[in-house]
């Protein structure tokens, strides 16, 4: 489920957060839309654009990212540093997370 690829991240605060196991507090997941994610986005009134990736905060879990107990915050720009995360996590080498149903 976690890519250990070294990956270029936007700054070392990021870092931490995306490297984080999902289990453990706060932590950065970057995801892929597929087909079904975009459908059930629209579902749940989540706007989705062109980017083919997104980006979640969330609380750690230990189950799907898309379970009910799990609290999750999409965010376009670094909290940190402001960076547009588009810019920078744009590979599918950088995802770290792919088990979720939407």
């Amino acid at each position: 489920m976690f890519n250990k690829v070294k990956n270029t991240v936007c700054c070392s605060k990021m870092e931490g957060l995306y490297k984080a196991q999902s289990s453990y507090g706060i932590n950065f997941r970057v995801i892929k839309n597929s087909t079904r994610f975009i459908e059930e986005s629209k579902k749940r009134e989540v706007f989705i654009d062109s980017n083919e990736y997104r980006y979640v905060l969330t609380d750690g879990y230990s189950g799907k990212l898309s379970s009910e107990e799990t609290k999750i915050l999409f965010i376009e720009y670094c909290p940190f540093c402001g960076k547009k995360l588009e810019k920078v996590f744009k590979s599918d080498t950088q995802i770290n997370e792919t088990n979720h149903d939407w």
